[in-house]
């Protein structure tokens, strides 16, 4: 579970903060990384807390309703769906009259919204429950009311990592509908083989949040970064691989508010992006850790030690640091060869005239799978085609053995003795060496 839930206490009713304090721990309970916001800590101090946390981040707010004794309501934010609103109303309603659940504007400001807790948060999830007082009252109602809103945020959760197989679904088109990655996929749900059933259940791997990319203005010591709309401090930090209080000390920041179009500096990582021992890559859609160090023949725990990364979450236009592979690739016995569409190893190892288990081997594969955009490490064959009795040769369409033979004055039986061939077929773009 990659949520944090932050059950929040807008009240000094002893009532309301009886049922928050059960629904943080009913959600404590069933597993859910649940943080209780009590209502003697400071706004500032509250919005801090929630945007700096990790993962999908909800926060529920819980105060009384003053405006209307007879009944309930739920407020959620301009940026959001009422998905959830409606999940925990229809819990709700069982057992309190809700008038509405609606999205309210600042009066001077319409374009956001009036509450503090929802306008500072903008990463955030965030609803505010407006209880009807005499709900709170009856000590039985109590826990109806804490079990209809614990209920209606995991469901709500629970809901947003499932997809149920449809008709007419492979794994394929269920990880293009949802842009993830099908490894992550088939790793997540423990899948052995592609056979999908109607109905069946299947975890959704994290998906990427998808930002603006930085821009990026090289420095001795650190970059800037123009802040656009939906930034805050907690995902920019993120994004450079920083923290909040760094960037705020470098800017002299006082509180965590941005503005569109103001330029931060950015302080430069610890770790020295320019070793050589070091590359760095851009998060692309449908990356993942996983997909990331495999394509640089690297580990996922490698890349977040040296990201400082506490999670496997990624944001489109994050610039994460890539450990080189331990296997010299600067080594004269050593090519690299970056996979393309309809590429296999087998493919791969005659183009090169080596092998499969040669090419795994170097590149720390343990199965044959490949993905677009992967570089390889290509060992060199046995035989020195930098010899001067041999030259090479790439294959272009239409060409045979025979016509390459006759074309550098030799014969088949040579070439294909010095490519370890065992029979005369040849595929385009497959390089050759030519004994002189």
């Amino acid at each position: 579970m990659n949520e944090t839930i932050f059950i929040d206490i807008e009240s000094n009713d002893n009532n309301l903060i009886e049922v928050a304090r059960q629904i943080y721990q009913q959600l404590l309970n069933q597993g859910y990384n649940s943080i209780l916001l009590e209502n003697n800590q400071s706004i500032n101090n509250k919005v801090n807390l929630i945007n700096n946390a990790t993962g999908e981040v909800i926060v529920i707010s819980n105060r009384i309703n003053v405006n209307n004794e007879e009944g309930s309501e739920i407020i959620y934010s301009l940026k959001d769906t009422d998905e959830l609103a409606t999940l925990i109303e229809n819990n709700l309603s069982n057992y309190s009259n809700v008038l509405k659940f609606y999205q309210q504007r600042l009066p001077s400001d319409t374009s956001m919204d009036y509450y503090q807790i929802i306008r500072e948060t903008p990463n955030a999830e965030t609803l505010i429950i407006s209880y009807n007082q005499n709900d709170l009252i009856n000590k039985s109602n109590q826990t109806n009311l804490i079990n209809s809103i614990a209920n209606g945020i995991t469901s709500y959760i629970k809901k947003s990592n499932i997809y149920v197989v449809q008709s007419g679904d492979s794994l394929y088109s269920i990880a293009q509908k949802l842009g993830v990655s099908l490894q992550d996929l088939i790793e997540i749900n423990d899948l052995t083989n592609t056979n999908l059933s109607i109905g069946q259940e299947l975890i959704i791997p994290e998906k990427d949040v998808i930002v603006v990319p930085p821009t990026i203005t090289p420095d001795n010591n650190q970059n800037t970064y123009k802040v656009s709309s939906g930034d805050s401090l907690y995902s920019i930090a993120r994004r450079f691989n920083t923290t909040v209080d760094d960037i705020k000390k470098l800017n002299n920041l006082t509180n965590n508010n941005l503005s569109i179009g103001q330029v931060l500096r950015i302080p430069s990582s610890n770790n020295d992006t320019s070793n050589n021992n070091v590359t760095t890559y851009t998060v692309s859609s449908g990356d993942s850790l996983y997909s990331i160090a495999r394509r640089f023949n690297t580990t996922v725990d490698d890349i977040k030690k040296l990201n400082n990364l506490t999670n496997n979450n990624l944001s489109i236009g994050q610039v994460l640091r890539i450990p080189s592979s331990n296997t010299d690739t600067g080594n004269n016995d050593v090519t690299t060869y970056t996979v393309s569409s309809g590429d296999s190893l087998y493919s791969i190892a005659r183009r090169f005239n080596t092998t499969v288990d040669e090419i795994k081997r170097l590149n720390n594969l343990t199965s044959n799978n490949l993905s677009i955009g992967q570089v390889l490490k290509i060992p060199s064959s046995s035989n020195d085609t930098g010899n001067n009795n041999v030259t090479t040769y790439t294959v272009s369409s239409g060409d045979s053995l025979y016509s390459i033979a006759r074309r550098f004055n030799t014969n088949v039986d040579d070439i294909k003795r010095l490519n370890n061939l065992t029979n005369n077929n040849l595929s385009i773009g497959q390089v050759l060496r030519i004994p002189n």
